[in-house]
């Protein structure tokens, strides 16, 4: 079984050398089949965890032998507002691996902790380009090939919810019970590895149909059959016993009109309102995304009362919600940084100290505490405090150069501008989840999906001035534009 495995991902990694312009579509169909994959792999192997990285890492060579220019000096503006938070944080990653394998003795916690830095960083870099080669037409192909692709999945969610037992549904290892008000509730994972993961797909899934139908004119029945597979989405993000899936898709949509607010129509005030109840949202995810005790076995679904449902003990635990705000606050914002100096120093721990997957080799949770759950002591007890202060800049630095690229968007393109709204959306509401809650964020597709986002959005203005400029030249083949960009568009910066 893992030897046939191990060789259909070597056909996989050459074909998506070979074909790196379709690497997003390859990654995807592989981040799927991995977890049920490794559910009935012997022993579920971690590495099987991996198999989407080598995939992205082979396009991404296969990127580079074919001329694409990969580093990141070619985007616009970097050496400017980028580069030096951008080479100071590269430098504290290597000296801080160094101090994780000096203090810990172990090779295998810096190496994890890389990737979840380096691994967005690369996926920034090859989206850029990338982007200038398959357009617009390119980037709606790739959320409509994962959202057809997910949605199949998520029936997984609902058949373990019913008693299906089989070996390809459920959580990985120790299986997760969400402690509500009233009863202990079994988190349900479907095809997915943890309920965590397929929440945040169930949030990205309908963050991109919204994306990709944005602006479209449908007809009654492809109306209602939105309608049914919104329905859908909501139940069975309930299933999987997560909440913050649907306060991404709040701050996504608050995020989203707040930007069409401010650059399309030019009413600030209306953008101020948005942004002020973003910021309630916000603080119903500090609410929300309280710690889950994960070291019950799911045979503790047993204790559940007669009679209680799961949406029962989901409603339950809802109403808690505002008049727990101060104490998650409290809990998941400052807590963990001052819980990092505090045990380790303001050097904090060594990079990977906080990874996902260290568990596996002397780390995890139950070495370094609570520092793990919050975002930002994640990164201090990985970076230190230096690092999380570099790490907040280089943020700071970026947003400002997507908030200028989104100004230019505004007066050029109506689409083009309505995309990048999208993806930053997209981004806020992913930053909201890690800064009170890191465990998805361990996972490598979550991370190059964030990294390609970034990626694409930086490199729509030069998508934009492309394809407009051919719209010109021949306007009856507009359709096509993103098609002919992909072959026809130089290596260039935006």
């Amino acid at each position: 079984m893992i030897e046939i495995a191990l060789l259909g991902l070597l056909a996989v990694a050459l074909i998506s050398a070979l074909k790196w312009r379709s690497a997003l579509l390859f990654c995807v169909a592989v981040a799927l089949l991995q977890d049920p994959l490794r559910k009935i792999a012997p022993g579920q192997p971690l590495y099987f965890n991996g198999f989407v990285g080598v995939t992205f890492a082979a396009s991404f060579v296969g990127a580079w032998m074919s001329g694409a220019r990969l580093g990141p000096n070619v985007i616009h503006g970097w050496h400017r507002n980028i580069s030096l938070p951008y080479t100071l944080f590269c430098s504290l990653l290597v000296i801080q691996a160094v101090h994780a394998y000096v203090r810990w003795d172990n090779a295998f916690i810096p190496m994890i902790g890389a990737i979840f830095y380096l691994a967005p960083i690369a996926a920034v870099t090859f989206a850029h380009q990338l982007a200038l080669r398959i357009g617009t037409a390119g980037i709606m192909r790739w959320m409509w090939f994962y959202v057809m692709c997910v949605l199949p999945w998520f029936i997984g969610i609902y058949l373990e919810s019913v008693g299906i037992r089989s070996g390809v549904l459920g959580e990985v290892g120790v299986g997760q019970i969400i402690y509500n008000v009233g009863a202990p509730t079994k988190a349900n994972a479907g095809l997915f590895r943890a309920a965590e993961v397929a929440a945040w797909h169930v949030a990205t899934t309908s963050i991109f149909l919204f994306i990709v139908l944005n602006g479209k004119r449908l007809s009654i029945p492809k109306t209602a059959l939105v309608l049914a597979v919104v329905i859908f989405l909501v139940g069975i993000g309930l299933l999987t016993g997560r909440r913050k899936m649907l306060v991404q898709v709040v701050v996504f949509g608050s995020v989203y009109f707040c930007l069409f607010a401010w650059f399309v129509r030019g009413k600030a005030k209306l953008a101020m309102t948005v942004i002020f109840f973003g910021v309630l949202v916000f603080g119903a995810v500090l609410a929300l995304l309280a710690p889950d005790a994960g070291d019950a076995t799911v045979d503790a679904i047993q204790q559940v009362a007669a009679g209680t449902t799961q949406f029962d003990a989901w409603q339950r635990r809802g109403w808690t919600v505002f008049s727990d705000i101060p104490d998650r606050f409290r809990m998941l914002g400052y807590l963990p940084i001052a819980s990092a100096v505090y045990d380790f120093g303001w050097f904090g721990a060594g990079l990977g100290s906080g990874g996902q997957g260290t568990q596996y080799f002397g780390g995890g949770m139950k070495k370094f505490g609570g520092a793990l759950e919050g975002g930002l002591g994640k990164v201090t007890l990985d970076l230190g405090v230096p690092g999380l202060v570099v790490f907040v800049w280089l943020m700071i630095v970026i947003a400002r150069a997507v908030w200028l690229r989104l100004g230019a968007l505004a007066q050029t393109s109506r689409a083009h501008a309505n995309l990048a709204f999208g993806l930053v959306g997209f981004l806020v509401s992913n930053l909201a989840a890690f800064t009170v809650a890191t465990q998805v964020f361990g996972d490598i597709y979550v991370l190059l999906t964030l990294g390609w986002s970034v990626g694409l959005l930086l490199g729509l203005p030069a998508v934009a001035a492309y394809e407009l400029h051919y719209a010109r030249n021949t306007p009856a083949s507009f359709g096509f534009a993103g098609r002919t960009s992909r072959s026809a568009a130089p290596d260039r910066a935006t």
